[in-house]
């Protein structure tokens, strides 16, 4: 049996419908790279936003030992991140994560530690993040699955503020072909609800609805998205929603390893003001 997903991972069918191939800005390049062996990992992800004119991104590699990774990143922003993650040191299924981050530039300095079980019927996550220059921060997660029924919680608590961060619920019934996932995030103030259907095997459809109050303000979001696969290594994605935005994305496999997204956003709510989106991405695996 698979184990149970993590709190971030529920929903992630409809989400990734909705959000993977869309890369838009007023003008907007992204260059993804990654490369694995046995032991090794690598990955840099590099972002060009022509509207601001600047470069961001971020380059990640890990290598895995006998009882778990060695993970360094460093960020275009001048971060630079140091961990070590433990598999089953302690017993199976259960991970230590310790993590270091330093700015050279702002001499910010934060240390994070956290674990993580995972079993077949429960995945619990938990970790403190101390930022030496703010306080102290601590997040929480579990998931816990009954059929096909996953029911999670995270919380997240801020000890410089003295309040909570993080206050989310989620519920996921999966059934053949269709999924269902309800969230109410910063209880009570934010609603959702997805549900994401296989229709055939070279077409997916997804709708999420999001309710939101904050105050004596009201607002409710409703979309529609669609993943359809036109050839053999061609993919046409597109959306709507309530707020008329259609946005829609082709993602061509050029070569074995190489893929080629081109993404647009049409606001048709102003269709003449002209504040419409483009995105160029290509994805490199080897």
């Amino acid at each position: 049996m698979m184990e149970v997903p993590n709190f971030a991972e529920l929903g992630k069918n409809a989400r990734d419908i909705f959000t993977t191939g869309y890369h838009q800005g007023k003008g907007f390049i992204k260059f993804n790279v990654k490369t694995k062996s046995k032991r090794f990992h690598m990955m840099s992800d590099t972002i060009l936003n022509f509207e601001t004119s600047k470069l961001s991104g971020l380059m990640e590699t890990k290598y895995k030992a006998d009882a778990g990774a060695l993970l360094l990143k460093w960020t275009t922003a001048g971060v630079l991140l140091l961990g070590y993650e433990f598999n089953g040191l302690l017993m199976k299924g259960v991970d230590l994560l310790s993590e270091c981050a330093y700015n050279p530039e702002t001499t910010a300095k934060s240390v994070k530690v956290g674990s993580r079980f995972a079993s077949e019927r429960l995945n619990a996550h938990c970790e403190i993040s101390n930022d030496l220059n703010s306080g102290t921060s601590l997040l929480g997660s579990v998931v816990v699955k009954c059929r096909d029924l996953f029911l999670g919680y995270q919380a997240g608590y801020d000890t410089a503020l003295k309040k909570m961060t993080t206050n989310d619920v989620g519920l996921v019934y999966g059934c053949t072909d269709v999924d269902f996932h309800f969230r109410c995030a910063c209880i009570p103030h934010e609603y959702g609800l997805s549900v994401s259907y296989k229709v055939k095997p070279d077409l997916d459809v997804a709708a999420n609805g999001i309710y939101a109050t904050q105050g004596d303000v009201q607002k409710w979001t409703v979309g529609a998205a669609a993943k359809c696969k036109i050839a053999e290594k061609s993919i046409l994605r597109f959306k709507f929603n309530t707020d008329l935005q259609l946005a829609t994305s082709l993602m061509q496999r050029l070569y074995d390893g190489v893929t080629l997204i081109l993404s647009f956003n049409i606001d048709c709510a102003n269709i003449t003001r002209g504040d419409h989106q483009v995105g160029l991405a290509l994805n490199v695996e080897a």
